[in-house]
């Protein structure tokens, strides 16, 4: 039987996993987190779905995780350090164990980009948040900074207004997230934009109290008054396991449109491609695209 290895459980990794399983391949999920889902776990809500009702990403990802199993999926619960090409596909997971597949889907998503300031990594959990879902409520009645432009700070601040006083959103350029959500923000009333900024320092003393900003053409510097920091600067790939030779000059993994990478034995799907569109049913359909593409090519 072909043995298919699923590198990370994020929506992605799930959706690859189940459907290669239930296409009678041997499949082996690794993730370390305990947390399944990955990025898309601590979304309150999906959009895009095509059933209906409301679903939080933490919903899916116990669906998608729950039929992985019932399909005779594998989860070990270690990431992978290594993958290394040859004659015979080799990883090498957290615990130094080594494993040989006959192909490869590499799911690893991308991790939240840091801000590289002053005090971000000072006030990790004392005001300093990426997670509007975990930690709104301790905000309550409070000002808090989101900073991004895209589909997921304005998510945040989406969810962030309905329980704090005032969500200021601190932009260096105009928003890029959906329109939808770009219309929804606009009519929040304690919603407001700083825009052409950026953040150069976090400040405070027990926890966070504000932030300094400096705007990005002018070069004036001033602060904002705060309780609460939630960055959502975009994402780095996750491929520092990856061989360069399967990587962008981005650092994403290089596949072309059938999400094979230049070693047609291993795929790519999500976040950690270059060329994802940043969709969350995107993702789920990659990795149901790239579970068909292991059963067509190889009959092992």
């Amino acid at each position: 039987m072909c043995e298919v290895a699923v590198i990370g459980g994020g929506l992605a990794g799930l959706s690859a996993a189940r459907h290669a399983a239930r296409l009678g391949r041997l499949v082996t999920l690794f993730e370390s987190s305990p947390m399944f889902g990955g990025s898309v776990a601590t979304v309150n809500e999906v959009d895009g779905l095509s059933v209906p009702g409301k679903f939080s990403g933490q919903d899916l990802a116990i669906h998608l995780l729950q039929d992985a199993r019932k399909a005779a999926v594998q989860i070990v619960e270690s990431g992978i350090a290594k993958l290394e090409l040859g004659a015979r596909l080799t990883l090498t997971d957290e615990q130094s164990r080594t494993h040989h597949p006959d192909a490869i889907v590499v799911a690893s998503g991308a991790s939240l980009r840091k801000l590289g300031v002053p005090g971000e990594d000072e006030f990790v959990g004392r005001g300093v948040s990426r997670c509007a879902t975990c930690d709104g409520g301790f905000f309550r009645g409070q000002d808090v900074v989101v900073t991004g432009g895209g589909d997921s700070a304005v998510q945040e601040a989406l969810v962030l207004a309905k329980t704090v006083r005032n969500v200021i959103m601190i932009c260096r350029s105009p928003l890029k997230a959906k329109r939808d959500y770009v219309d929804r923000i606009a009519a929040r009333e304690n919603v407001r934009f700083v825009w052409d900024s950026e953040i150069t320092e976090i400040l405070g003393d027990a926890g966070v109290t504000g932030v300094r900003i400096r705007h990005v053409n002018s070069g004036a510097v001033s602060d904002i008054e705060c309780a609460g920091l939630f960055p959502f600067i975009g994402g780095t790939p996750n491929t520092q396991f990856v061989p360069s030779s399967l990587l962008a000059t981005t650092g994403h993994i290089a596949t072309n449109p059938d999400l094979a990478t230049p070693d047609a034995r291993v795929l790519a799907v999500g976040a950690v491609r270059a060329g994802y569109g940043g969709n969350i049913v995107e993702a789920m359909a990659e990795g149901v695209r790239a579970a068909e593409a292991v059963a067509c090519r190889f009959k092992c």
